[in-house]
């Protein structure tokens, strides 16, 4: 009882913490379905981010976070998905999340400049390659092309409508909303496990970049369509029944 006070007053709930350990769970379960193998590194691309609009829906950031942590040291036990980034494998998920979180929440500027960040940062690490080769028409597309037409959605007003989308009550509606929240979010993820990956392997990632190039955009696509596929029914449902529970919890809830 006095820990349910304490949680209360410190304006945690024990149905946000119930959420944030089913999600970490789910989370979880996602990552540890291959879409495709890594380049350049031991493992594989994983439909992690499939689930993460959901996450970001109906979670508040801090307990989306924590989910996507949790859900990422959780999926690291199983043999086949060990941790390749010296621990900071769930940084990626969490730059996903965040900006899921803030775009669904209206708050694109916020999201649009955090991706404007990772690219810069991208830009200036060591090993990473902007251009990847002529025969590749790379100059003059960068390497970033993708992530620059996410970064342009996101600042665009279609983004600005995701919000009113997902409160339509309309299904083709919110898979709209999905779609466009997975595929900014995705390609941040992206961008950051490329940050990532250039730092660990060192001078190494430098002959990745050209087959990387190649195939990323295939498996974001993937990802993105495979959110809007799994997200738009587990939202319109979700919300029905957190609906129909919400006035027996306010009933229950004590003076």
């Amino acid at each position: 009882m006095q820990s349910q006070t304490w949680l209360r007053t410190n304006g945690i709930s024990t149905r946000k913490l119930a959420l944030t350990a089913t999600f970490a769970a789910v989370y979880a379960v996602f990552r540890l379905i291959p879409i495709s193998r890594t380049i350049g590194i031991p493992g594989s691309i994983t439909a992690g981010g499939v689930i993460l609009p959901v996450v970001a829906l109906f979670l508040d950031l801090p307990y989306a976070v924590a989910s996507v942590i949790i859900g990422t040291f959780i999926a690291a036990f199983a043999p086949w998905n060990p941790l390749r980034f010296l621990g900071l494998d769930f940084l990626p998920g969490v730059i996903y999340v965040t900006i899921a979180g803030l775009v669904l929440r209206g708050q694109r500027k916020l999201a649009s400049a955090i991706f404007l960040v990772i690219i810069l940062v991208f830009s200036v690490t060591p090993n990473t390659e902007i251009f990847v080769g002529q025969n590749l028409f790379s100059p003059p597309i960068p390497y970033y092309w993708l992530h620059i037409v996410a970064l342009t959605i996101l600042v665009s007003p279609l983004t600005q409508r995701v919000p009113l989308l997902v409160k339509s009550g309309n299904y083709a509606e919110i898979a709209k909303a999905v779609a466009i929240v997975a595929f900014v979010g995705t390609m941040a993820e992206h961008l950051t496990g490329g940050i990532l990956f250039a730092l660990v392997v060192g001078s190494g990632a430098l002959k990745a970049w050209p087959l990387i190039f190649l195939f990323y955009p295939i498996e974001r696509l993937i990802i993105t369509v495979g959110a809007a596929a799994i997200g738009k029914p587990l939202i319109w449902n979700t919300r029905k029944i957190f609906n129909r529970l919400e006035p027996q919890t306010k009933r229950e809830r004590p003076e």
